[in-house]
């Protein structure tokens, strides 16, 4: 089973750090192949370079300035070969989920908020199973009616491995940003902003911080 996991960021110089959490997460059971792009790259572009690498899932990772972008691919990608599992995540689709389904129905999941383990196990079912009920946070179909599934509780940021480990990024970091996380959440509750539904701050370990740094 190849799985891909892809975004387009909005410049060359920016690294999407989500998509390498759900590899660093997914690993040793699952090896996924990370394919980043930009919003000025043509569509047709991408979506031939993604077609060229086999894959059975394509995960993209789904922000306000890509999303447009991003579901042109999506449409692209099922029309010429609909046999591909799509999955959305990321702030943009976590909310109002089930209406991101219903506009797009090339996408097979959407995997709601902290995706790092819901997405594993999504990706275990898919091989084993198919049972989707089973996997916490997600949206899926059913005889052409969309279900989601409960939440699970936050992740224990001890339990998530660095994402700063993979061998093909070496040779980038002298060319784009690399962004650490040090939390997540958020304290403010800014009406205007989607991230003000989640509720508290939870902090990554300090001695991580600095051996991610290193």
């Amino acid at each position: 089973m190849k799985v891909i996991c892809s975004t387009l960021n909005a410049k060359y110089i920016h690294t999407n750090l989500a998509i390498r959490y759900l590899k660093a997460f997914a690993a040793p059971e699952f090896q996924i192949q990370i394919k980043e792009y930009t919003i000025k790259d043509p569509v047709l572009n991408i979506v031939a370079d993604l077609h060229q690498q086999k894959p059975n899932i394509i995960g993209f990772s789904c922000y306000i300035w890509n999303i447009e972008e991003t579901i042109k691919v999506v449409k692209m990608l099922k029309k010429i070969d609909p046999s591909i599992l799509i999955v959305l995540g990321g702030p943009e689709v976590t909310y109002d989920t089930k209406e991101w389904m219903e506009k797009i129905p090339e996408v097979d999941f959407i995997v709601i908020g902290e995706g790092e383990k819901t997405f594993k196990q999504l990706l275990t079912e898919i091989e084993r199973g198919n049972n989707y009920g089973n996997v916490h946070g997600i949206a899926y179909r059913n005889d052409g009616q969309v279900l989601m599934t409960l939440q699970m509780n936050k992740l224990d940021l001890k339990e998530l491995p660095t994402p700063y480990q993979f061998p093909e990024d070496i040779p980038h970091l002298g060319k784009r940003v690399n962004y650490i996380e040090t939390s997540r959440g958020c304290p403010f509750s800014c009406q205007f902003c989607l991230s003000s539904i989640e509720v508290g701050v939870r902090y990554f370990d300090r001695e991580k911080v600095k051996e991610d740094i290193r």
